[in-house]
C-alpha cells in the first residue's frame, strides 16, 4: 500500500526521535545498498513502516553560501521530499523551522542557457 507524504513524514519523525537534523543527514534506519558488491554509492536507508529511502540530491555547504538541501526518494511511494536548512560555516546546517523545513517536490526538467 502506498502511503501519502504526510504518513510518510509522521512515520520518518518516529524512527528520527523527531529531529528533523537525523533525517536530513540520513543519520537514522539501517543502510543498506543496491549493488551486490556492497557498493554504498547506491545505498539506501531502510525505514521501519515506510521501506526504503534514498537520497537523490544534495546542495550546499562549505563554500556554497547558506544554501543547503537534500531530497530523499521513496520509491515504494514514488514520494520525495525536500529538507531545506540553512548552512553558517560557524556551526554548519540548522533547521530553523524545525520538520516545517520539509516538502513534498517532484523532480522536473528545466533548459538553461549559459554563455562560455
Amino acid at each position: 500500500m502506498k502511503l501519502t507524504y504526510d504518513e510518510i513524514l509522521e512515520k520518518v519523525k518516529t524512527v528520527c526521535d523527531d529531529s528533523v537534523d537525523a533525517f536530513a543527514h540520513d543519520d537514522f534506519g539501517e543502510s543498506y545498498s543496491d549493488d551486490s558488491k556492497g557498493n554504498f554509492d547506491h545505498s539506501y536507508i531502510f525505514v521501519e513502516g515506510v521501506g526504503a529511502c534514498k537520497e537523490v540530491y544534495k546542495r550546499g555547504g562549505s563554500g556554497m553560501g547558506d544554501e543547503w538541501y537534500s531530497v530523499k526518494y521513496f520509491p515504494e511511494h514514488d514520494v520525495y521530499i525536500r529538507v531545506e536548512g540553512f548552512y553558517s560555516s560557524y556551526d554548519g546546517v540548522n533547521f530553523d523551522e524545525g520538520w516545517d523545513c520539509c516538502s513534498q517536490v517532484r523532480p522536473k526538467e528545466k533548459t538553461i542557457t549559459v554563455y562560455e
